[in-house]
């Protein structure tokens, strides 16, 4: 007898299919509870231009790593994850909109609800890995990703002055971030892609309180052996030059996903 499985128009499906599809409509989840630190280091542009699609402009040789921590996650009944995101500020150039934002290199994040939501449906480039919760001795914060036990990553950052309300104002008046993404689907038996296209994946964030302060990011990198997937990766971010630390800064407050309005760019 066959199967009686049919897939419904106007549904999003996640697999397994055949459990797991629903009528799709245009949704923003928030994220009631955040704390973000991002440290921001100069690099060389020619090596920092190896990671980024031909479809955008790098903005300017800048990368920043940052660690999240969300709490009061609204979808995972106000459960919480981490993450750990190495990104550059481009501009797309693939069509004449000429949108700006951010491209993560890559995001480590330690849960797989989390990551299956925003891969394969949204581009962004999404990794399993142990990522601490941020702790502190005084005013030295601290955290750091592993796999298998294996460190990767360490993030210092010590915090100094409180921003004023007046510059949290200015942060808060322009909220919205342009992420984007490639979303990449390998052929079956043979080389090349079944898809390959850049998308665009909008976020928010609302700013309760920030400190200003400084920052060191350190790379530990693991053998083929120690980490089979993700070992270049890792290489490939420790051997970026740091040419100058430019910027190191703590958040809190509360962030904003707008699956509904994530979509392929031409």
């Amino acid at each position: 007898m066959r199967g009686k499985f049919r897939f419904q128009e106007g549904f999003a499906y996640k697999m397994p299919v055949h459990f797991l599809g629903s009528y799709f409509y245009p949704f923003r989840v928030t994220h009631g509870d955040m704390t973000s630190i991002v440290v921001r280091f100069e690099t060389d542009e020619e090596a920092l231009l190896q990671f980024i699609p031909q479809d955008f402009e790098l903005l300017e040789p800048v990368v920043a790593v940052q660690f999240a921590s969300f709490r009061d996650v609204e979808w995972m009944s106000n459960g919480e994850y981490r993450l750990i995101q190495v990104a550059a500020p481009v501009r797309y150039a693939g069509n004449s909109e000429r949108l700006e934002g951010v491209y993560p290199l890559i995001i480590w994040e330690n849960k797989t609800c989390p990551i299956l939501g925003g891969r394969e449906e949204d581009g962004m480039p999404k990794v399993f890995a142990d990522v601490a919760s941020e702790r502190h001795v005084g005013d030295h914060w601290f955290t750091a990703a592993s796999y298998e036990s294996c460190t990767f990553v360490k993030m210092h950052f010590w915090r100094r002055a409180e921003l004023d309300e007046r510059v949290i104002a200015g942060m808060n008046e322009k909220p919205l971030t342009n992420n984007f993404g490639w979303r990449y689907l390998p052929n079956l038996g043979k080389g090349g892609a079944s898809l390959s296209q850049a998308t665009l994946y909008p976020q928010e964030a609302k700013i309760g309180k920030g400190w200003t302060g400084e920052g060191r990011v350190e790379w530990t990198e693991l053998t083929a052996e120690e980490h089979p997937l993700q070992s270049r990766a890792i290489s490939s971010l420790a051997n970026l030059p740091v040419l100058k630390y430019s910027g190191a800064m703590m958040l809190k407050g509360y962030a904003q996903l707008n699956v509904g309005d994530s979509r392929v760019l031409p």
